[in-house]
């Protein structure tokens, strides 16, 4: 469950009934995505749960992108819900089965699977450098996306207080509840473009096609994550150094940092 409350873990309708005295079920959930479905792009869910692949299906014929996460489902079950339809895995390689030579798990299929879209934060926290970059060689840099997993605590400065979903954070070098459990990031996209040029070794141009385009496509954004005449104008001018100097949302400078 990572940092998500686990009386709020819920069971796919069909399947059988989870924790009592609950405020809202599976088929509630449903109900509020379907108030509202061009709102909702990404559903996450663990393909192993019981009645889980007949909910991927069902996700997926409503026009939803149906991801992977938080899960220990196996390499074959996995498999089973690519088929079903899933498209995606959520923080590859964070609160998913690990990648073993026996038994792949989520993180083999998603590697495997050239249907799957994969999802990595780039802190250097959650995922190190070098798994960022075998990811990167197993998928190409069509299929990563570069995330941040931000938290409130985001860009604060360490020892900060926050809160997740009602939950006290602390802000280190990621985010932490009280326990001491890694509970998201504190980055902010442009320290996830320098993370990938740096450590993880990428050039620019694959760089900005994790933070930008591939997220755009897989989303289907039309006119965005790319700089061409026509489409949409969200660019961000950066430094040698790699900082934010100006933000552009629409073609409109919305941000200028103040130089000497």
């Amino acid at each position: 469950a990572g940092a998500q409350p686990v009386a709020c873990l819920r069971q796919p309708p069909g399947a059988p009934a989870g924790p009592a005295a609950a405020a809202f079920d599976a088929a509630d959930i449903l109900s509020e995505i379907a108030r509202a479905p061009a709102d909702v792009g990404i559903v996450t869910l663990a393909p192993e749960l019981p009645a889980a692949l007949d909910l991927v299906s069902r996700l997926v014929a409503a026009g939803h992108r149906v991801s992977l996460g938080h899960s220990g489902a196996t390499f074959d079950e996995a498999s089973a819900a690519v088929r079903a339809g899933a498209s995606r895995a959520t923080h590859l390689f964070n609160r998913m089965s690990p990648l073993g030579h026996r038994e792949p798990g989520l993180v083999g299929a998603a590697l495997h699977h050239d249907d799957l879209a994969v999802e990595i934060v780039c802190d250097g926290v959650h995922v190190h450098p070098a798994a960022v970059g075998l990811a990167v060689a197993a998928k190409g840099v069509s299929r990563v996306m570069a995330i941040t997993d931000g938290t409130a605590g985001s860009a604060l400065p360490p020892g900060s207080r926050a809160t997740l979903g009602g939950r006290p954070i602390t802000v280190r070098e990621a985010a932490y509840l009280d326990d001491g459990t890694l509970a998201g990031s504190v980055l902010t996209m442009d320290r996830a473009f320098a993370f990938l040029t740096g450590p993880v070794g990428l050039g620019l141009v694959e760089a900005a096609q994790l933070c930008a385009t591939t997220p755009a496509r897989d989303l289907g954004l039309q006119g965005h994550g790319v700089i061409a005449p026509g489409e949409v104008a969200d660019l961000v001018v950066l430094d040698r150094r790699l900082r934010v100097l100006e933000t552009y949302v629409g073609g409109r400078r919305v941000f200028a940092r103040e130089t000497a």
